[in-house]
C-alpha cells in the first residue's frame, strides 16, 4: 500500500485539489485504499471537501498546508 502523501507528492497535477469522484477513486487503487479510506485519509492530511467555480466537489489543500507537505522529509522503509 503506497501512502497518499507520497503519490500526491509525485503526481503534480494533483497537489493543489482532487475532483472526488473520478480523480479520488484513481488515487485509492493506486494506493490499495476503497475510495472512503482515501477520503478519510486526505482529511488527516488537511485536505478540506469543496466547489469549484464549475460546481464540482473537490478536494483542496490550504497553501500553506501544501509548501508544508512538499518539505515533509520522506518516511523511510517504503
Amino acid at each position: 500500500m503506497k501512502p497518499i502523501r507520497e503519490y500526491i507528492k509525485h503526481k503534480p497535477c494533483l497537489r493543489g485539489q482532487i475532483l472526488d469522484r473520478g480523480e479520488l477513486k484513481r488515487v485509492a487503487e493506486a494506493c490499495g485504499l476503497s475510495p472512503q479510506e482515501a477520503r478519510s485519509e486526505l482529511k488527516k492530511l488537511g485536505f478540506i471537501l469543496t466547489k469549484n467555480n464549475h460546481g464540482l466537489t473537490v478536494w483542496k489543500m490550504q497553501e500553506n498546508d501544501l509548501l508544508e507537505m512538499d518539505a515533509a522529509p520522506k518516511s523511510q522503509g517504503r
